[in-house]
């Protein structure tokens, strides 16, 4: 194995280098850029009902390894916008291909535009459909390993694995520092940035969705937030510094539009001592957006982990999310909580002017993004 100044100072070169590749995706050189899609996706928005601009707010998961009549009727009745897979419904290469295959068409035909079909990818202990599917190590393995590229190698092998089966959106990397479970490329902030931005190189290239997680960083957790609430001690002087660090880096090095940032469900005292980061306000748009300038998509974490349902009702989750900053919501397993919170954010889309206007705003960043031109494995900031 290198010595820790050997890999420090690999790592200097390899985040110089990723943001010189970063700056030269923005420049105005034929084919640099992005096709623009604001008109295209102003006109699929223009033709949305109420119903299904709140549908694209969330993302939920089905109960089974087909498309049975519940779940057809729950993404219709719903007008629901993304899906979420787990193991229930991973069987095998084909018959997750054939499944996403159908979840595209249904909502598709009903929104007018695909929808984000995600899975959590990370390796290691987080691995679905592990009999069928690539060994990927964990991430405190990778990050052992002293070579950050091999990072970029794994995203690549997994988002083309996950892109077979139309899958286009890959919770991962996680840029914690020291989670548990090996979840993390290390402790060193400038460790994990190092690791985390040759994934986000790698799903780009396999041009899949990769998502930072968990905001604003959860390695210093006591309690699992499946299962109930927890508080990060920490000032807000330490969280900049470490936890967050990781996070505000690769904002600044990784095009915007080619991740979304996930955002824990637990209370972060030092910035926000009344509510969890995943309805909170200070946090997802004091700081991710105004102060990080983060301007890709923001995800909750799933509003299904005891660390929120054991203390908010699902009917008001999703409005507290998005009125703080979210852009979607996960209800990833109960169909009634899926249906609550829908209800819930339709009853203030209609009753509330304000929210109908935020609503509709993120509505038009999410359909942009769907509809985004990747180029060249990447693309530029929305």
């Amino acid at each position: 194995m290198k010595t820790t100044s050997k890999i420090l100072a690999g790592i200097v070169c390899i985040v110089a280098g990723a943001f010189a590749l970063y700056q030269g995706m923005h420049t105005s050189e034929p084919g640099a850029n992005p096709i623009q899609t604001q008109d295209e996706a102003q006109r699929i928005v223009s033709r949305m009902s109420a119903e299904d601009k709140v549908g694209q707010l969330l993302m939920v998961g089905i109960r089974q390894p087909i498309l049975d009549a519940d779940a057809s009727w729950q993404l219709s009745q719903f007008h629901l916008g993304n899906v979420i897979l787990f193991d229930r419904n991973m069987e095998s290469p084909e018959q997750v291909k054939k499944l996403t295959g159908q979840i595209k068409q249904q909502i598709e035909k009903q929104s007018g535009v695909a929808p984000f079909i995600a899975l959590d990818q990370e390796g290691g202990q987080v691995l679905r459909m592990r009999n069928a599917f690539p060994a990927v190590p964990g991430e405190a393995a990778i990050g052992q390993g002293g070579n950050p590229e091999s990072a970029e190698k794994w995203a690549v092998i997994t988002g083309n694995t996950l892109q077979k089966m139309g899958i286009t959106v890959n919770f991962a990397p996680v840029v914690d520092l020291g989670s548990q479970a090996g979840r993390s490329y290390g402790s060193d902030p400038a460790v994990v940035t190092a690791y985390a931005q040759q994934a986000c190189n790698g799903y780009a290239q396999t041009q899949t969705w990769c998502s930072l997680k968990h905001f604003p960083g959860i390695g210093k957790v006591r309690t699992d937030p499946h299962v109930d609430g927890d508080s990060v001690r920490a000032t807000a002087d330490e969280l900049m510094e470490q936890d967050m660090k990781p996070f505000a880096n690769l904002i600044k090095t990784v095009p915007n539009d080619t991740m979304f940032i996930m955002v824990s469900n637990v209370t972060f005292p030092a910035l926000d001592d009344t509510v969890p980061a995943c309805v909170s306000k200070p946090i997802m748009t004091d700081i991710l957006r105004n102060q990080f300038h983060y301007e890709g998509l923001i995800v909750s974490d799933d509003m299904e982990m005891g660390a929120m349902a054991k203390h908010y009702a699902f009917a008001d989750m999703g409005v507290m999310a998005i009125k703080a900053g979210a852009d979607m919501v996960l209800v990833c397993h109960d169909y009634t909580h899926e249906q609550e919170t829908y209800n819930g954010l339709l009853k203030a889309y209609q009753n509330d002017t304000e929210f109908r206007k935020l609503v509709d705003e993120k509505v038009l960043h999410i359909v942009r993004t769907k509809l985004m031109k990747w180029q060249d494995g990447a693309a530029g900031n929305n």
